[in-house]
């Protein structure tokens, strides 16, 4: 039985008789005929009395037309929330800490104004909880600088950057030094776990070096603030210090044997299917990097 075979035998109960319901549901009455007999002969049951040219409800056919009444409704809703869910999207994104803070406003901002029916929802944390939220169907896609470890994930570069050392312009450093040079400096370090802290420790360990920081944070603004202060060097984020580097807080150090290029990652989950307007709001961040 389907919801056709339901929809046929109320709009025959309500129209009063086959011929009626046919006109109704712009259908051949023996199409109309054919249904409801398929009712009846499946159940077992009898849904009218056919007395004269009349048809009228048998007392299982009242019962079972306020239980189809009932089913329709049901499937009616389903299809209306299953249709809204195209129009009235959930969006999950996420960012690590250096997109969070050089694009995601915008990034809100254009998906609000563009595409206000989408229900938003935006998490900023290190690449590495990214990449579990990501992994545990916990978000649509991220944006994230650094390494993605995940099978389950694909990810696409969409923007490079790079590490830049920096620090204050009355910091006693040449502009130029060497990878080991600079170990032997006050370090103001992102946390472990985070992309740029990765990334460092991995050009690091190649090179058969260590970096013993004197500041650490989860906080690229404390960093930039410790070296603006004159506190040692802070190895961040190109795009982050640029405007501080423009204004003259801080001085760029330049290291002559090595570069600490990355890429910004558009990462999502291999099995994700995206709605038209989760696909609009993504191609809407990617835009943000160009």
């Amino acid at each position: 039985m389907t919801v056709r075979h339901l929809k046929t035998f109320i709009a025959v109960c309500e129209a009063g008789g086959i011929t009626k319901a046919a006109s109704v549901l712009y259908v051949a009455q023996p199409a109309v005929s054919q249904t409801i007999a398929e009712i009846e002969k499946y159940y077992n049951v009898i849904l009218f009395d056919r007395i004269g040219n009349r048809l009228v409800l048998t007392d299982s056919g009242k019962r079972l037309l306020a239980k189809a009444k009932e089913t329709v409704a049901s499937f009616d809703d389903f299809e209306h929330l299953a249709r809204e869910s195209e129009t009235n999207t959930d969006l999950r994104i996420g960012a690590s800490l250096t997109i969070g803070r050089l694009y995601v406003p915008q990034m809100v901002a254009a998906i609000n104004r563009e595409l206000p029916q989408i229900r938003l929802s935006v998490i900023i944390q290190q690449t590495s909880g990214i990449e579990r939220l990501l992994t545990n169907g916990n978000l649509d896609f991220a944006f994230v600088e650094g390494s993605i470890h995940s099978k389950h994930l694909i990810t696409q570069a969409v923007f490079q950057d790079r590490l830049t050392a920096v620090s204050s312009c009355r910091f006693a450093v040449p502009k130029q030094i060497t990878l080991e040079e600079l170990t032997k400096y006050p370090l103001l370090l992102r946390e472990p776990g985070s992309a740029s802290r990765d990334l460092l420790n991995a050009t690091l360990s190649v090179n058969n070096l260590t970096a013993r920081p004197t500041i650490e944070s989860a906080s690229n603004q404390a960093l930039i603030s410790c070296a603006a202060a004159g506190n040692g060097i802070a190895v961040l984020p190109q795009n982050l210090v640029k405007e501080c580097v423009e204004q003259g807080k801080l001085k760029t150090i330049t290291i002559t044997d090595c570069d600490f290029d990355r890429d910004y990652l558009l990462a999502y989950h291999k099995n994700k299917r995206f709605y038209s307007m989760q696909e609009r709001a993504l191609s809407i961040c990617r835009e943000r990097f160009i």
